[in-house]
């Protein structure tokens, strides 16, 4: 951890980063206003552009380099601290009356570059309807960058719905048809190693779209301050071909239950329901949520318990401090007779505490300090470890080391 403390000694110095005035040696305090550019085109229709880049330093526990390899069954990518721009984001609202928009994100990062989510949206009174490529309507935005591991699995990747929400006194209905997200597998933190089973993007090559199928989803919400409690539920089949292919290739003990047998024979049974409650008092929120799904033969639940609070100490020039605690769980078939596979990370079931606390330098520039406290069990055992390799034996690995520790800078325009 020396290295980490030795960062975290440097960053610490823009707690206190303010504007001075040169001739009196005060702090300036400048009035913010948080407004995207807007640019009115001939044809009177106004575009708002916005958006963000958040820079960011990697840390997974462990040494990393040639000289400290050992031979893992699974290796992490790199345990040698890394920075990279996480994502750069330039967002569009073209607003074409005071209730019809068009909006779009193009976003950036060290790898490529791709539009982000695109939809038409419709506000009227207490009605909204949204058209196009977006997250689920359950998802929350994040304050911190960490996702809850439920969060990863199932409403982080896009989807193309028609989604209809309707807001009566203090109950909230929706409602969305989708074009079903393909399975696919996602990092369970910064660090892109042990990958976990995800409801992934939309395919990006027109030929992987053969097969695609509808998914229906119905949502409620009650909100009696201090209290918010949500309900959904998602319904559909899987991709054809595509999404129980994976899983017939992927998890051993699916080929067992499946058995040999041709894709127009294969089970397509989809769906997963979730529950969401918020709780604010004494100045915290604190929210838990739970989320079961079936995907052919394989279920899978989870659940994390979160708090949170906001506060602006005079020490920092009363700029917002946002500090986080979290506790979540994944599981591959909940009390089912399913074992990990130490080979195939994406069978593990997991668990993932997040720390995360983040600091407000001005309203546009933020700092986030987050610590992820990963737990896998593999499936491994003393006796596959002594056997292994014609009894010569490896390693004993029931868990992973790779705690992760991010330091990113987000900054808004």
């Amino acid at each position: 951890m020396s290295r980490t403390i030795l960062i975290l000694t440097i960053f610490t110095s823009f707690f206190s980063a303010q504007e001075i005035d040169p001739e009196t040696g005060l702090v300036v305090k400048t009035e913010q206003k948080n407004e995207n550019l807007s640019i009115k085109i001939p044809s009177g229709v106004n575009i708002e552009v916005g958006g963000k880049v958040e820079f960011e330093f990697v840390d997974v526990e462990g040494s990393g380099g040639a000289t400290n390899s050992d031979e893992f069954i699974q290796k992490i990518n790199t345990r040698s601290p890394y920075v990279r721009i996480d994502k750069a984001v330039v967002n569009f609202k073209i607003l074409y009356s005071k209730n019809i928009s068009f909006r779009f994100g193009l976003r950036f990062n060290d790898d490529n570059a791709y539009v982000d989510k695109s939809y038409l949206l419709y506000k009227k009174n207490n009605s909204r309807l949204e058209i196009g490529s977006n997250r689920p309507a359950i998802a929350l935005e994040r304050e911190i960058e960490g996702y809850p591991l439920i969060g990863t699995a199932y409403w982080k990747g896009r989807q193309y719905h028609i989604d209809f929400e309707q807001k009566v006194a203090n109950l909230t209905l929706g409602t969305s048809v989708a074009l079903k997200r393909p399975l696919s597998f996602d990092a369970v933190a910064e660090d892109d190693s042990y990958s976990m089973l995800v409801y992934g993007n939309m395919p990006n090559k027109t030929r992987e779209w053969d097969g695609v199928t509808t998914e229906f989803g119905l949502r409620g919400e009650l909100n009696f301050f201090p209290l918010k409690v949500m309900g959904w539920g998602y319904f559909g089949k899987l991709y054809d071909d595509y999404d129980w292919r994976i899983l017939f290739d992927n998890f051993e003990y699916y080929r067992y239950t499946q058995g040999i047998v041709l894709p127009k024979n294969a089970n397509r049974d989809h769906y997963w329901l979730g529950g969401r409650a918020e709780l604010y008092a004494f100045g915290f929120l604190t929210r838990a949520e739970y989320i079961y799904s079936l995907d052919g033969y394989l279920d899978r639940d989870g659940f994390y318990v979160e708090t949170r609070r906001k506060f602006y100490p005079s020490l920092l020039f009363n700029r917002e401090v946002l500090i986080l605690a979290r506790f979540g769980s994944h599981r591959i078939k909940p009390n089912g007779a399913w074992e990990p596979m130490l080979d195939d990370p994406h069978s593990w079931d997991r668990t993932l505490i997040t720390l995360a606390t983040s600091y407000s330098i001005t309203e546009y520039a933020k700092v986030k300090f987050e610590y992820y406290i990963t737990g896998e069990e593999t499936g491994d055992t003393e006796e596959k470890a002594k056997s292994y390799n014609s009894n010569e034996g490896r390693e004993y690995q029931p868990d992973m080391l790779d705690n992760q520790f991010l330091i990113q800078f987000e900054l808004n325009f």
